[in-house]
């Protein structure tokens, strides 16, 4: 089956990372606890309400109403205080408000029709933070794309194993997957051999040197860049980068 748009993804073996990946966030950035914390295309909340359970104040918004819906519903039966937006990430009203932006699991970077609509998000991003604010992207690298693509990947979670391929347009610079999603104890069912056809235009990866450019242009200078969400693992060309920049300047 594939869950990559519905609430089946709470059960991903991805997910059962969540604690360690906000101690990642709270590590990097040297957050004290009193952070205003913009948490964009936040699936259903689980970096947000993980900070939110730690004391933070978050907002959230995501496109998909039912990964609202169910977030909020998370906040209300443990008491958690965040503020709920759904709509298209590119077009928060936030100007010069919040301490730390996230973008976690690629945030909605890249998954846009052409470079342009991309570069929309890198522009709410900028917005957002005031001067001296931090933003935190978990993205795929391009670099690593370019090396390694075609490949698989599977990872076995508690509930699900988790199944990916991996392909790389060169020309575009866009990786095109597939998943699968094998819950435990269900029957296994026949799998398409075939790359679904609505993910022909794939999500654009950035290099870091490309990323550089891309938030220089907007006032944002990187600081650091890690690999597997852990502080003494540099990016290098892992297949997951953790991109730390700050906001220099208006």
């Amino acid at each position: 089956m594939n869950d990559d748009w519905s609430l089946a993804i709470k059960d991903m073996s991805w997910v059962e990372h969540t604690r360690e990946e906000v101690d990642f966030v709270i590590e990097a950035l040297g957050l004290g606890g009193g952070e205003k914390v913009l948490d964009l295309a936040c699936g259903f909340g689980r970096h947000a309400l993980e900070l939110a359970r730690r004391g933070y104040c978050v907002v959230v918004v995501d496109i998909t109403p039912d990964y609202i819906a169910d977030a909020r519903a998370t906040a209300a039966r443990e008491g958690l205080k965040v503020d709920f937006l759904q709509g298209d990430v590119r077009a928060v009203p936030f100007v010069d408000e919040f301490d730390v932006v996230l973008n976690m699991a690629d945030g909605a970077i890249g998954y846009f029709p052409t470079d342009e609509e991309d570069l929309e998000l890198f522009d709410a991003i900028a917005r957002a933070l005031r001067v001296g604010g931090k933003h935190v992207m978990g993205v795929c690298s391009a670099a690593h794309a370019a090396k390694h693509y075609p490949k698989s990947h599977w990872e076995a979670g508690s509930r699900m194993l988790s199944l990916a391929d991996f392909r790389w347009n060169a020309a575009t610079s866009r990786m095109i997957y597939r998943s699968h999603a094998l819950r435990y104890g269900e029957p296994l069912a026949p799998m398409a051999d075939s790359f679904p056809p609505t993910r022909d235009i794939g999500t654009r990866l950035y290099t870091l040197e490309e990323l550089d450019t891309i938030l220089g242009e907007r006032g944002l200078r990187i600081e650091a860049a890690y690999g597997g969400y852990d502080t003494a693992t540099p990016a290098s060309s892992d297949h997951l980068m953790q991109v730390v920049c700050s906001c220099k300047e208006r």
